[in-house]
């Protein structure tokens, strides 16, 4: 604990220097292979996206290579949050001959941004003709970056689903709004009976206090643990604040405009938890391509 305070100490006053072993912990063998995460909600409105860029940011900042995928397919406000102009979907992979990296833009501080688009030929991409050629294409970007951010559209739509069952662990997002927790809950209940085996890290967000927080925490992991033998983690939690909306409004991510601001040490602990709780990845466990493929592959049988 000494230890994490020490490094957020140094983060905060952008001073760290990226000397520990973290990366190794990463990766085992001669070959990178991205670990892949998903931010995703029971429920719209609950600052998921704004939460996976601030995160991946310190990331960053912590030395991990970093891409975000807004897998909110059609609906993709990553380049509103974060300020970036973003040329080019996913869906110019399928309709104009473009590859991931002629699609993927160099965010704030680094970390690389490719949107899911904002019009309907979006919806095409998961049609048998297309698919290959799409998951031939996130397969390169697994091996050049430490983390992958799936930003999922919001509730348990098949897509957002789908795209879920491809990583390796959960970041949910819950508000102390009764209907977060209640449609939380039904997001966990349908990944599981889906044969989820990853982790579920749980984040309060726009709580009053702490223990607000823990309650959220709670009342979750004991209905879970009770119902569906499943265990979820507490990653931490972020305040209300009127930083989030002057953030979103001037279209730079809170951990740059405010970095000593409250808000933003919260989001480097919750980033510091989810290291210090990272697991050893073994090198045969299949790429994020494949599992994607077999997701598309289940769902048409």
């Amino acid at each position: 604990m000494n230890d994490q305070a020490e490094k957020l100490r140094r983060l905060m006053s952008n001073t760290i220097s990226y000397s520990e072993n973290s990366r190794d912990q990463i990766l085992i063998g001669s070959e990178k292979m991205a670990k892949i995460i998903s931010v995703s909600s029971g429920k719209g409105g609950v600052g998921k996206t704004n939460f996976a860029i601030n995160f991946s940011i310190i990331l960053k900042r912590l030395g991990y290579e970093v891409a975000i995928i807004d897998a909110d397919i059609g609906l993709s406000n990553i380049e509103i949050l974060s300020g970036v102009h973003i040329k080019y979907s996913i869906s110019d992979i399928i309709f104009n001959n473009k590859t991931i990296f002629d699609i993927m833009e160099s965010g704030p501080e680094g970390i690389k941004l490719i949107s899911g688009g904002s019009g309907f030929k979006e919806f095409r991409l998961f049609e048998q003709e297309n698919f290959q050629l799409l998951i031939k294409e996130i397969e390169k970007l697994q091996s050049i970056v430490d983390y992958i951010i799936i930003d999922t559209g919001a509730g348990i739509s098949k897509t957002v689903i789908d795209f879920i069952m491809t990583t390796e662990e959960v970041m949910l997002l819950c508000t102390p709004d009764p209907t977060s927790i209640m449609d939380s809950y039904t997001l966990i209940k349908t990944i599981i009976n889906n044969g989820f085996e990853g982790k579920v890290n749980l984040i309060s967000n726009l709580v009053d206090s702490r223990k607000e927080a823990m309650d959220i925490y709670k009342k979750l992991h004991q209905t879970i643990e009770n119902f569906l033998k499943f265990e979820i983690f507490y990653l931490g939690y972020i305040e209300k604040s009127k930083l989030v909306n002057t953030a979103v409004r001037n279209q730079i991510p809170f951990v740059i405009s405010n970095p000593k601001d409250q808000l933003s040490k919260r989001i480097s602990t919750i980033a510091m938890n989810f290291i210090d709780g990272a697991s050893y990845i073994k090198d045969d466990r299949p790429s994020f391509a494949k599992k994607l493929l077999d997701v598309f592959l289940r769902r048409n049988d």
